[in-house]
């Protein structure tokens, strides 16, 4: 199986990527949030590749405004164009903003390598399923620094448990490892026979039990009878002798009345002797016996659990603890038939866990609890029942059910935002994520009707393909983009324009920020933003190849004064010194001593199709690379902000489609 590569301190997750199609030039991406944190923005690297797997473009995007709850999923729309050549995606979250502004950084040392557990549609995965649940991909797995969860997650190794399913370590190498997993399908065929066959035994020990209660019945009647006109004849003749020696005839009366059945009567005599003759010590067997006998005679659920009280108070007999326990689990399934699961799981709170048939009496206790509330309408509490009786069949579907109902009724009462909320946590039930989608097109609905464009624009975005979304999307973001633009924020208007490319006149509105923005940049000699800002525009447009020439120059020169000659001699190398010599006459002089300073060829005989990429290095100073082929690095450094990019394109890059270039709003 292929390793693959895995940041595990990346507080998102990539769930599931949609492709972009003609209709809607965007690739949506479906994000979950492993965090306890709010996120409300994301940064990510886009690599579009063809289907022999070479990378065909590249782009950065950051989402905003995202409200990424904890532990749940939420949607990413990056605009890109579709083509022919498209066939597959590769993202990577590069950054990610927390509601509280703290942020997150990838940093490629913190990349391992893991193999997944996947395994293929088989026997094997069905009893996993069976087990672990829907979620279930793979069984357990120790790695080199990681464990891999049985939903497919990777886990640093000390963490207790899993960031994507809540599952505890110790539980899933203990309950879903083949071994463990084939024992849970043996005990569950198993049960199934021993059911059947306790409901015969059942009957069968309630008929013996109540036959022997007739025959004890009858000769406790004759020898109680016999008893009385015995003791009535003694005390007729030995009535003097009685007063004398009554405590001891009273303890031999106590013991008889215990050989002939009569228990209750013994205890009394042996209460009222207290310690003599070691009466008080004859009193346990007493309890024993009336407990045997009412365990024997019990029939009803009350009779039972009077039965199991008294023969639980019995001091130093295990027996009487295990009867107690047969006679608990009788009462549990009578209660059970009489819908009165409350009380028959009170009943089997009263067994060992690993006492035989209890879990199983327990499972459909459960069930009775969690469909009974359901009905009536206490979704939330049925769902907690649902949630414990997670490893059975169907029970996960049901807990979601719990969502899904109110969360119907909140959408009915046009209550959208907690709506969206409950969808959001089920994301792959029925038609949830349709619903989501129209929820947060009702509700853009409503912020164009309270005059919030921005708000709506937002919502329509996160609508993605539901109804009339994306073109509402477009129309409102190219509406604020026209009135910054009118109104000179060209800061501001360029990044709409750019995130709506061939709407209207959209992509020549963004060529004509980006020029004006860079020539601002230019005259306060800010060149990296002017490398920046022209980066993709062609040199043919306006003066565009003049300005670009210029700030490529005089970062050059900064690098050479900086004594960063690699850098320098790699920007003056990418310019067309021949047609530049009138203008700047020491460009060749600058490139010759820079290519000696850095040990290069300033003439090199044999040269390969590259384009410099000039860029900004961490402290603001000028770097570049060359790059084979027509593949222009995009990726915008973490420490960028406002008026500062740091990456230039080459000195005559091929035109290229717009993209959105993201920069940090935190300094």
């Amino acid at each position: 199986m292929m390793n693959c590569q895995i940041d595990l301190t990346c507080p998102v997750e990539i769930f599931r990527m949609a492709m972009p199609t003609e209709g809607i030039p965007a690739a949506t991406l479906t994000l979950f949030n492993l965090s306890g944190r709010v996120i409300s923005s994301v940064e990510v690297l886009l690599r579009l590749l063809d289907k022999n797997g070479g990378e065909t473009e590249r782009l950065a995007f950051r989402g905003r405004a995202l409200n990424g709850r904890p532990h749940s999923t939420f949607l990413l729309t990056v605009p890109c164009a579709s083509s022919s050549e498209l066939n597959s995606l590769d993202v990577s979250v590069e950054k990610v903003w927390y509601a509280d502004n703290e942020t997150w950084r990838r940093d490629p040392a913190n990349s391992v390598e893991y193999t997944p557990n996947a395994l293929p549609v088989s026997p094997a995965l069905t009893n996993l399923k069976y087990a672990a649940g829907d979620t279930a991909v793979g069984y357990p797995s120790l790695q080199n620094g990681l464990w891999v969860c049985v939903c497919g997650r990777p886990n640093p190794e000390g963490v207790n448990y899993c960031a994507r399913c809540g599952r505890q370590m110790e539980l899933i190498f203990s309950r879903f490892t083949p071994e463990a997993v084939e024992t849970q399908i043996s005990m569950k065929e198993r049960q199934l026979d021993l059911s059947s066959r306790n409901m015969r035994e059942d009957t069968i020990r309630l008929q013996r039990i109540r036959e022997e209660e007739y025959r004890r019945k009858k000769a406790r009647r004759g020898n109680r009878l016999r008893i009385a006109a015995a003791m009535a004849f003694a005390l007729v003749l030995t009535a003097g002798i009685l007063f004398f020696f009554e405590p001891w005839l009273r303890l031999s009366a106590g013991r008889r009345a215990m050989e002939t059945g009569d228990a209750d009567g013994a205890k009394k005599v042996f209460q009222a002797l207290g310690t003599f003759g070691g009466a008080d010590a004859l009193i346990p067997e007493c309890d024993w016996m009336i407990a045997q006998e009412r365990a024997e005679n019990a029939v009803t659920a009350e009779e039972l659990a009077t039965a199991s009280a008294l023969l639980r108070a019995v001091k130093d007999r295990p027996e009487a603890v295990d009867k107690a326990n047969e006679k608990d689990l009788i009462r549990a399934r009578l209660l059970l038939g009489n819908n009165r699961w409350e009380e028959a799981l009170e009943a089997l709170a009263l067994l060992p866990e690993d006492y035989e048939g209890r879990a199983e009496l327990e499972q459909s206790c459960l069930t009775a609890k969690a469909w009974s509330l359901q009905n009536a309408g206490q979704y939330e509490e049925a769902r907690e029942v649902w949630l414990v009786l997670s490893d059975m069949p169907g029970a996960r579907e049901q807990a979601a059910l719990c969502v899904y109902e109110p969360a119907k009724a909140l959408m009915e009462a046009k209550d959208w935002d907690g709506a969206i909320e409950k969808f959001s946590t089920i994301p792959d039930y029925q038609d949830s994520r349709e619903k989501t989608l129209e929820c947060h097109y009702h509700r853009a609905e409503e912020l164009v009707e309270a005059g919030d464009t921005e708000g709506a624009s937002r919502e329509y975005l996160l609508a993605g393909s539901w109804g009339d979304a994306q073109k509402q999307y477009n129309a409102l973001t190219y509406t604020q983009a026209q009135a910054l633009y009118e109104a000179g924020d060209l800061k501001a208007a360029q990044p709409l324009y750019a995130s709506i490319p061939d709407y209207e006149d959209a992509n020549e509105k963004d060529l004509t920020c980006r020029y004006q923005l860079a020539k601002d940049a230019a005259s306060i000699l800010e060149y990296t933003t002017v490398l920046e800002l022209l980066r993709d525009i062609p040199d043919e447009y306006r003066d565009t190849k003049s300005i670009r020439s210029e700030a490529a120059y005089q970062k050059a020169k900064t690098a050479v004064k900086q004594e960063d000659w690699e850098t320098a001699a790699e920007m003056l190398g990418g310019l067309d010194r021949e047609a530049l010599k009138r203008r700047y006459r020491d460009i060749e002089t600058l490139y010759l001593e820079a290519c000696k300073k850095a040990g290069k060829d300033p003439y090199p005989t044999e040269t390969e199709d590259t384009d410099v990429v000039v860029s900004a290095g961490p402290s603001g100073d000028t770097t570049s690379m060359v790059v084979p082929g027509d593949i222009i690095p995009d990726k915008a450094s973490d420490s960028a902000v406002p008026g500062e990019a740091e990456t230039a394109p080459a000195a005559e890059p091929t035109p290229a489609p717009p993209f959105l270039v993201t920069e940090d709003d935190q300094p």
